[in-house]
């Protein structure tokens, strides 16, 4: 019994550790839209919430809240919505068709690929899929990491 609990204790610990080691301000970044242009935080429209998922085309957990994002889309007319995955461009195309037909031709969302590999060192997600909502200042607002993001978002994204 004492083990159980202290194994509880320390993943409890782990599990806030990580959580503190989000950034609190929206990191530095370069990826690339599916026509291979670069796109960093220059390029992010301004005067709105910005939304980054980081998701993968074979990630069960990813195809869920893609499709509850989809399902819920008129909610986050008002952000900005980067979709960031480390997959070659072929198969993108095809995740959105499967599981969230139409999302990544909406305005306001855009697919980047992470060509070089960046976001996982500079946002420090946990697992897939990552989803950090950032303020139009650039502050994290919300951060979760794999199911349920899409209901966590929702609480805060129209605020």
């Amino acid at each position: 019994m004492k083990f159980k609990n202290l194994f509880l204790v320390l993943l409890l610990a782990v599990t806030f550790q990580v959580e503190a080691q989000q950034p609190a301000l929206l990191p530095q970044f370069t990826f690339f839209k599916l026509d291979g242009k670069a796109f960093s935080n220059k390029d992010l429209k301004q005067g709105k919430k910005n939304l980054f998922i980081l998701f993968d085309c074979t990630c069960e957990h990813c195809q869920r809240e893609m499709k509850s994002l989809n399902a819920n889309y008129a909610q986050f007319q008002k952000a900005n919505i980067y979709l960031i995955t480390l997959d070659e461009a072929y198969i993108i195309p095809q995740f959105f068709n499967t599981y969230a037909k139409g999302l990544n031709t909406k305005s306001n969302v855009t697919v980047l690929q992470d060509k070089n590999h960046m976001f996982i060192p500079a946002f420090l997600p946990s697992m897939y899929p990552a989803m950090y909502l950032y303020s139009p200042t650039n502050k994290l607002l919300v951060y979760n990491s794999g199911d349920g993001g899409i209901k966590k978002v929702l609480k805060v994204i129209n605020k």
